[in-house]
């Protein structure tokens, strides 16, 4: 099989802001770099990198769903992780008191430590999400010479949470259309979810079945040269980028290390 030239890129990798038009693993690796130092920073580098964050993701036209998606499942679990700590860790002095729970300068400590820790995660991962394509990710790293079936499981895997919220609707809209209630009280909805948990399990399995005998028929275990008609850029900005976020979280660690 002989490869054909490398085509133009396709509206895919034609992104209409700056923080689109990055390339993928340079964008991933400058927010884990950024992660990272978070990691080994006091807490108010969370604010910081919140800001950064927040920024980021408005130049990529995407704020109103990280906002949600923060107000929603990342700032009630950090709540929960900051009352969990600095009840479960008296030591010092005490601030305040009410039956068994205690809440001291200890507690305290470890809970805004353990909290900013699990917000700087959230964060990195949310705008990798919200200012990246996990498509165009894969693609780039078959461009840096590996395995497709690496990156399909890396792609696959990224799509299967959202796949399965897909299969639910549908399952849960062939079962208001049946007569069964879905839209009552928690209890109503937890009996109305039991009948639709056993096909949404089959219909994901039937889907992973589906899906190897696709890949298989369209070539996935060929070998030899391949053809893409996405072509991810990587220009020489994107290599000095990169290179300094590396360096520069070298140097980082090595002045926290001294």
């Amino acid at each position: 099989m002989i490869a054909t030239a490398r085509m133009e890129n396709s509206d895919a990798v034609k992104s209409t802001t700056v923080i689109g038009s990055i390339n993928p693993l340079t964008k991933v690796v400058i927010i884990a770099c950024l992660a990272v130092v978070g990691l080994m920073s006091n807490a108010w580098y969370v604010l910081g990198f919140f800001i950064f964050s927040v920024v980021v993701v408005a130049i990529n036209r995407k704020l109103g769903s990280f906002i949600k998606l923060l107000a929603i499942g990342v700032l009630p679990m950090g709540l929960l992780i900051f009352v969990l700590d600095i009840v479960a860790w008296p030591s010092g002095q005490e601030y305040w008191q009410w039956a068994f729970l205690t809440v001291t300068e200890g507690g305290l400590a470890i809970a805004i430590h353990y909290t900013a820790r699990f917000l700087m995660i959230a964060l990195a991962v949310m705008v990798v999400i919200f200012t990246g394509d996990l498509r165009l990710f894969c693609r780039d790293l078959e461009q840096r010479g590996l395995s497709s079936r690496a990156t399909y499981i890396i792609q696959s895997t990224g799509l299967i949470l959202p796949q399965i919220v897909n299969r639910g609707s549908v399952i849960m809209d062939a079962q208001r259309s049946r007569g069964i209630e879905t839209d009552a009280n928690f209890f109503v909805r937890m009996k109305a979810l039991l009948p639709s948990a056993a096909p949404l399990i089959l219909s994901t399995l039937t889907g992973v079945a589906e899906r190897a005998s696709s890949l298989e028929a369209r070539g996935m275990t060929l070998t030899g040269p391949r053809t893409s008609l996405i072509n991810v850029p990587n220009t020489v900005l994107d290599k000095l980028i990169l290179a300094l976020s590396l360096v520069s979280l070298a140097a980082f660690i090595v002045w926290k290390l001294i």
